[in-house]
């Protein structure tokens, strides 16, 4: 009789999802394979609804459809804590999706108009638990980046070089433009950029892709790092491969570098 009691309470109590993961952006446009443009960082002048992406595992998958709570919270770490949203709302999951996918956003539709430089995160409850935290910074140069201007950083140099996974001392660095196929493991980039925004500390979010000649990625790397004021160069390095050689097939590959949704000239 116990032990029929115990069961019959692990049932009625077991969670029906599993977390997946909290993302954040502020594109609407569709990618491929239901992605967004994922971002952290994002510039005031550029910025109209900062939205986020909640995704979990459905555990009755192929089995029932079932409801389920979600809040999104939005909070604002300037002078303290605050609450800037709070969204609640009941979803209908469906017995055909393996993972479920919930996005919602706050901000103003006028550029520049709610978002201002500083701190922030999304918090997200299911069914009144806390799942996930993910924080997100506006930064603000002063001005808008262009086509023409961008008023954060200054390339200063790209190199390449090779390595093992721990990566090698900067005095040891040997820089190629041309690798060997059987030989090279990791292939990293030492990416120097001049500060251009002196006066406030920022936080600097790097895209490092690595592409062959047919532009698919082979490997992304994403670099998040507090730039102090007064900083005048900084210094990235992002490698992608193995430290089992042959990794690297015999092709022309190109890395980019994407900073604020563009690339770094």
């Amino acid at each position: 009789m116990n032990t029929l009691v115990q069961d019959t309470h692990r049932q009625t109590t077991s969670k029906e999802y599993k977390f997946r993961e909290l993302r954040v952006y502020a594109s609407t446009e569709w990618l491929a394979d239901n992605k967004k443009k994922y971002r952290q960082v994002f510039d005031r002048h550029d910025t109209t609804y900062i939205y986020t992406e909640l995704s979990f595992y459905n555990k009755r998958f192929d089995d029932i459809d079932w409801d389920v709570n979600v809040e999104l919270k939005c909070f604002s770490l300037k002078k303290g804590k605050k609450e800037l949203c709070a969204l609640s709302f009941e979803r209908k999951v469906s017995k055909y999706d393996n993972i479920v996918y919930i996005r919602e956003g706050w901000g103003n539709k006028t550029l520049g108009a709610f978002w201002k430089k500083g701190t922030y995160y999304w918090e997200a409850w299911i069914e009144g638990e806390k799942v996930g935290t993910k924080y997100f910074y506006i930064e603000d140069a002063g001005r808008e980046i262009t086509a023409y201007e961008n008023p954060y950083v200054e390339v200063t140099s790209i190199k390449l070089y090779e390595g093992p996974y721990d990566d090698i001392p900067l005095p040891e660095r040997i820089y190629y433009k041309t690798f060997s196929s059987e030989e090279s493991r990791y292939i990293y980039v030492e990416l120097m950029l001049e500060n251009l925004s002196l006066v406030k500390h920022w936080q600097c979010e790097l895209f490092i892709k690595f592409y062959n000649d047919a532009r698919e990625l082979k490997g992304q790397i994403i670099k998040l790092q507090k730039i102090e004021k007064e900083t005048i160069y900084i210094q990235f390095t992002a490698g992608w491969g193995s430290n089992v050689r042959g990794s690297w097939r015999k092709d022309r590959y190109t890395a980019e570098v994407v900073f604020m949704d563009s690339y770094l000239q």
